[in-house]
């Protein structure tokens, strides 16, 4: 199975830790991923969406308009940040500098206040990951998506571990493509998103 991977735009409320809270896309959000689907080769077999109204409203435009099915996964939805959610990136990194550096060189060690384990999040992601590539084995999805999602299976194709999710700078309407052979994640074509900082 190939996964096209996109990531929804800019969201409404700025520059928040936003997980899995229900937050709508600004108009410059919608258009980054018009921009991120323009990316890739049109052709899939279904679309698969976070419930997430980020995701899902662009995931069922894009499914009206080619007249596929559409699927909601909520096992693909963003990690919880528990008490982080709703809270300014800037002030929490700000007040709680030590917990976020520990987080950001450990996620699968540390864990937001409240939030959800990285071991938990991951485990969610790949089995769905694995049932999707039983559906729709030697085809082709649209999975529209979250930053944590797409990081997390980048790093599984790119075998770097949870600190590597760290290292990679997904920006709004990020596309890529991978392959899924069983358990195996590959990278269809070299990375075209930001390692290190």
């Amino acid at each position: 199975m190939q996964i096209d991977l996109l990531r929804h735009g800019e969201c409404k409320g700025g520059a928040i830790f936003r997980g899995s809270l229900d937050v709508a896309l600004t108009d410059k959000g919608w258009q980054q991923m018009q921009n991120g689907l323009a990316e890739l080769n049109a052709g899939w077999d279904a679309i698969v969406s976070s419930p997430l109204i980020r995701c899902s409203r662009f995931a069922t435009a894009v499914a009206k308009q080619t007249g596929l099915e559409l699927q909601q996964e909520a096992d693909l939805r963003e990690i919880c940040f528990g008490q982080w959610e709703g809270q300014s990136v800037e002030r929490i990194w700000r007040e709680q500098a030590e917990l976020c550096t520990q987080w950001s060189r450990a996620p699968d060690k540390v864990t937001p206040p409240a939030g959800e384990p990285f071991l938990q999040f991951r485990t969610r992601v790949l089995r769905a990951v694995a049932a999707l590539a039983q559906r729709y084995a030697q085809q082709r999805v649209l999975l529209v998506t979250h930053g944590g999602v797409i990081k997390l299976l980048l790093t599984e194709a790119l075998n770097t571990g949870a600190a590597g999710m760290m290292q990679l700078d997904v920006g709004y309407g990020f596309s890529a493509s991978l392959l899924v052979r069983g358990d195996t994640l590959t990278l269809k074509e070299p990375l075209n998103a930001t390692v290190g900082r």
